[in-house]
């Protein structure tokens, strides 16, 4: 639902370190948080930012292979 009525488009992720971390780095940067990082099951620690240009882009920290909770 949070993506109702959004056309069809590519999204990208860049994996960093450490998500959390960055994100207080690139707010402090001008970025503007669209999604603050949440965990997504199987794939990692996410999180949406605008950058000041007005860039959207993902980022992830994925998990480490072979861990499980």
């Amino acid at each position: 639902p949070d993506f109702d009525g959004l056309p069809e488009h590519w999204f990208s992720y860049l994996a960093v370190d450490d998500v959390d971390s960055r994100v207080g780095q690139a707010l402090r940067a001008g970025a503007e948080l669209i999604r603050p990082p949440f965990d997504a099951p199987g794939a990692g620690r996410l999180a949406i930012l605008r950058d000041p240009s007005g860039a959207v882009l993902g980022w992830i920290t994925p998990e480490a292979a072979g861990t499980t909770d």
